[in-house]
């Protein structure tokens, strides 16, 4: 049975073969055409498997639960074991070993990873050990690692990606003084696993998980900021998120050539939620009610952690925009670098106007909000990537309906405020649908042009 990566391969040959001449574009098709099929067939395939998998899963914990209480504890933890390394070797032979039936080794690697950490909280209750939770998902995390080593189970490696932020999020909750700098430990083991198995999904959850860490460091930090700063705190999650998606927007621009590609736009888009919504939030003048307290400014005597690592950030994208701006021989990258970093300038500017009111701030935000929105829209034309212009265009969308509301709220009587309301959203829905097919037409005749 071919693999996905191989297909994708070939398709990537077939494009080179048509533009050296070596086939024509009527042969290309067919080849793709015969091959599709093959891969959604590869796709149905692996679905069932899955399916039946977790419903074989699903029957055997369901019988052993209705049965538990009646089984001595010798039986229990040979079941425990029995089904760890049952499941493992199954998926080793399927996966690894001659067989019939590759594809059923994955979900059962997956199940031996489920049955394994099923098995830890067991264990626990069989012989009544003390345990809080945050440690029962660690082992689980430190336990399935070297299936990920050794069998290179890309299931398994989404799985413990996902078991590290509520691991982090589970032990937060329990020990809210902790800055869990072990986290970082974990994380490195499982990014180095995801490039090796470049897998977009766990480098995904991974970006989150990086996220809740910072929110809880913050946390930590606030009560320094507030005795040596009168800082809003919205003002500063704000920018420590904002700072952190430009960091995550340069290794984007970073990854976008060589094997790595198919990562770009996981950090693109992540970058730009982030980006989006954290100065969408800063938009709003209420947020800036107690922005400072008179008298504080005097007894500034130390730089909190929290601002150092916003500088930080900032800095580091910096230096990887400029090396875009200045060192790049693609006139693309270079104008990517260009658009970006007088945001990048703007952003750490801003973050700095506390002082001069609620009104002056969200004003500035608010304008710097639309023209990053128009920046990002010009840039996924630019880059011919439908991504970052559809995610644009929504928070075109969202900015202009919040807008609507802001404005015109307490003006007009609240049936006509809605009836004008819903024929925005339906007309102008209509009219950025029309735009957005046309632009992405655009953007594919220009890219067929380039390859042509």
């Amino acid at each position: 049975m071919l693999s996905k990566g191989w297909i994708k391969k070939l398709f990537k040959e077939i494009s080179t073969w048509v533009e050296e001449g070596i086939i024509e574009p009527n042969q290309a098709d067919k080849i793709k055409d015969r091959y599709s099929r093959q891969l959604e067939y590869n796709r149905l395939v692996s679905s069932i498997f899955i399916l039946g998998s977790i419903l074989i899963g699903a029957g055997i914990i369901l019988f052993i639960a209705s049965n538990w209480q009646h089984l001595g504890k010798l039986v229990k933890i040979g079941l425990v074991f029995s089904f760890v390394l049952g499941f493992n070797l199954l998926g080793y032979h399927f996966r690894f070993e001659k067989s019939n039936h590759p594809k059923l080794g994955e979900p059962l690697l997956f199940l031996g990873a489920i049955s394994f950490g099923a098995g830890i909280w067991l264990i626990a209750q069989i012989f009544q050990i003390p345990y809080n939770y945050a440690n029962g998902f660690l082992f689980w995390i430190i336990g399935i690692l070297p299936v990920i080593f050794l069998l290179r189970s890309k299931s398994v490696l989404v799985l413990t990606s996902l078991l590290l932020p509520v691991w982090l999020s589970v032990f937060i909750a329990n020990n809210l003084s902790n800055p869990v700098y072990p986290f970082f430990l974990l994380l490195a083991i499982i990014i180095y696993l995801v490039y090796r198995e470049r897998q977009k999904a766990s480098l995904f959850i991974s970006i989150i998980g990086v996220s809740i860490w910072l929110t809880h460091y913050l946390y930590l930090q606030q009560p320094a900021i507030t005795d040596y700063f009168s800082i809003n705190m919205q003002l500063l999650y704000g920018n420590l998120f904002i700072a952190y998606g430009f960091i995550l927007y340069f290794l984007g621009m970073l990854h976008r050539r060589g094997k790595f590609g198919g990562f770009s736009i996981i950090y693109k888009a992540l970058a730009m939620l982030f980006i989006f919504i954290n100065n969408y939030s800063l938009t709003f003048a209420h947020h800036y009610a107690e922005l400072f307290h008179p008298g504080k400014a005097q007894e500034v005597v130390y730089l909190p952690l929290a601002f150092l690592i916003i500088y930080a950030l900032y800095l580091l994208s910096g230096i990887i925009i400029s090396k875009h701006l200045f060192k790049s021989r693609n006139s693309e990258e270079k104008k990517e670098a260009g658009i970006i970093f007088p945001f990048l300038i703007l952003q750490i500017i801003l973050m700095h106007f506390g002082p001069l009111g609620e009104n002056f701030v969200s004003i500035s935000y608010n304008i710097l909000f639309f023209a990053e929105i128009i920046a990002f829209l010009y840039l996924g034309y630019l880059l011919r990537q439908e991504s970052i212009f559809r995610l644009s265009l929504g928070a075109f969308a969202l900015n202009t309906l919040t807008r609507y509301f802001d404005t015109f709220w307490k003006i007009f009587p609240r049936s006509i405020f809605f009836i004008i309301g819903g024929l925005i959203l339906i007309f102008g829905g209509m009219y950025m649908e029309k735009k957005r097919k046309s632009v992405e037409k655009s953007m594919k005749e220009k890219l067929a042009e380039e390859r042509g």
